[in-house]
């Protein structure tokens, strides 16, 4: 049993350092502005065929899926990234005012920055699992947001704790930290794609 275990993690593991070393070398591949959503549709398509084989994850299929989404990952990845490099420089300019109502602001700022990532996450995972457009991903993912505010706020926890592990060990930017929240997304996703799923059965 034991032995199982330590297999089936090692596994795992291995698993997130071929994700984190193809995420970084399909985003040099697309010169790194036009690399960074395609790797990351890339290695999120990837981490969803380990489901049935860890082998799936090879760069040939890797070069299918960036060929594949190459377009549509850097319009989703942008799309969010535009939004939340809003929501940050208003949340800069808000810094050089003063007054009580200026922390209800960057409350509200702060709050929307965070729902923006973790609803680019949750699309991602989305148009990667289903066979939907961005919009409808998208649609789902506040649908995702709204059904369980305390997963939201365990997803952020999560994220905040990847974030800071990578800040105290650099090199696991490199070789986990990508993979561990791509795992980490559908991790805490998983009873909505359970929903979706039993709608979609049943429709």
């Amino acid at each position: 049993m034991l032995g199982k275990m330590s297999q089936s993690v090692f596994i795992k593991i291995y698993v997130l350092i071929l994700l984190d070393l193809m995420f970084w070398g399909f985003t040099l591949l697309g010169g790194i502005v036009l690399g960074v959503g395609p790797a990351l549709r890339t290695i999120t398509e990837l981490y969803l065929d380990t489901q049935s084989d860890y082998q799936n994850v090879n760069p040939k299929r890797g070069w299918h899926y960036f060929k594949q989404y190459f377009w549509a990952a850097n319009k989703q990845f942008y799309g969010f990234a535009v939004v939340e490099a809003v929501l940050l420089y208003n949340l800069s300019l808000s810094t050089q005012l003063r007054g009580l109502w200026v922390f209800v602001i960057q409350f509200i700022l702060i709050f929307a920055a965070l729902a923006n990532i973790v609803l680019a996450g949750d699309t991602l995972l989305l148009v990667s699992r289903f066979a939907v457009e961005t919009k409808n991903a998208i649609k789902l993912a506040f649908g995702q947001f709204f059904d369980n505010f305390t997963k939201f706020l365990l997803t952020v926890l999560g994220l905040v704790a990847i974030g800071v592990a990578s800040y105290m060990w650099p090199g696991l930017l490199i070789f986990l930290t990508i993979g561990t929240v791509v795992m980490w997304f559908n991790h805490c996703g998983k009873n909505w794609y359970a929903k979706i799923d039993k709608m979609l059965a049943t429709s």
